[in-house]
């Protein structure tokens, strides 16, 4: 929460150049599964991308001078997020860019369906994996059949048998694996919901995290699951997450999350929204030509800014954070809760 007292003070007296503590590298656009509920489909259709692996590292080491790029500036980029409008571990050599991430000294962090999440343990020194902040399978039932239904696995064969294999040789390996699960129309009975516990157990998952199926601008409503997914990991022993964020009423105009989490996104575009990628009216410029760093706060990242009106955005995580933003914005008083 600190990164969002330092935002409220610089929107107070933007003289200086705010670095985004956390951000996110899409790394492809190509997928292998088709989920039913995918919001990127259309986008990945549009832009069927696989870049040279090269480009991130290159991309890798300007974040890690941005300091020194811009010196009138406070914050310190920390955190990076892989994932992608696709499969992040269908890019080749994908293992070569968390390598660098890493190298750098950045706390990596990944979202995937698992695929090839063999190919770190083949490639990267098991001290380095260690490192890694955590990697979040999505896998969003316990058992292959429902698996399929809700994920689609494009290849006559399943992938969920490889996928857990991965997902448990990288726990046994002592690495940080968070499985994830989306709950909507098909899963979100207490049956299903047990078989993501039993599976979690069997990975040897750190703990699972549950959120809601959003289609059409509407979360599908887990509230009333909260109190089963309490239970459920009493008995099972195991650590939960949920976000049910989404669902809370919006007490601001403007997204002030722009300001704190960009988004590289593989066709070469700088998002400034985590829903953006593919929309060009939440593109700020090209990371992949000249130099992104010289972009951000700049004339076009405060037109976007000021035109998006966040009432016609869909549900989004950055919903709490915003909420928070806008609360010490409205009263001072109580940007000292945002330490912590």
């Amino acid at each position: 929460m600190y990164q969002h007292a330092q935002v409220v003070h610089w929107m107070n007296n933007p003289k200086k150049v705010i670095i985004p503590g956390s951000m996110e590298i899409d790394l492809t656009n190509i997928c292998n599964q088709d989920c039913y509920y995918c919001n990127t489909a259309d986008y990945r259709r549009q832009f069927p991308i696989q870049k040279d692996y090269k480009e991130y590292i290159n991309l890798l080491d300007k974040l890690a001078t941005w300091r020194e790029h811009s010196p009138n500036s406070v914050g310190t980029l920390n955190t990076i997020l892989f994932a992608g409008a696709g499969e992040p571990t269908l890019l080749k050599h994908y293992e070569r860019v968390i390598e660098h991430a890493i190298d750098l000294g950045f706390l990596v962090s990944m979202t995937t369906n698992g695929t090839f999440l063999n190919k770190l343990l083949e490639n990267v020194n098991i001290n380095k994996l260690k490192k890694i902040g955590w990697i979040g399978i999505d896998l969003d039932a316990g058992k292959e059949d429902l698996y399929e239904k809700i994920r689609k696995t494009i290849s006559k064969k399943s992938i969920f048998d490889q996928v857990c294999e991965n997902a448990k040789n990288l726990s046994d390996a002592g690495i940080n694996v968070d499985l994830k699960f989306l709950l909507g129309e098909f899963n979100s009975n207490e049956s299903s919901i047990r078989d993501m516990f039993v599976l979690t157990n069997l990975v040897g998952g750190r703990l699972a995290y549950f959120r809601p199926v959003v289609i059409n601008n509407h979360a599908y409503p887990i509230q009333n699951l909260v109190e089963l997914l309490e239970k459920l990991s009493i008995e099972y022993s195991i650590p939960i997450k949920y976000n049910i964020s989404k669902y809370l009423e919006r007490n601001y105009k403007r997204c002030h999350q722009m300001f704190q989490y960009p988004i590289f996104s593989t066709d070469g575009k700088m998002y400034v929204c985590c829903e953006g990628p593919g929309n060009p009216n939440f593109a700020i410029g090209n990371w992949d030509e000249g130099d992104f760093r010289d972009l951000w706060l700049g004339q076009k990242h405060w037109e976007v800014y000021n035109s998006t009106n966040t009432h016609l955005c869909q549900p989004c995580g950055p919903n709490k954070h915003n909420i928070a933003i806008q609360n010490a914005i409205n009263n001072p008083e109580l940007i000292e809760d945002l330490y912590f």
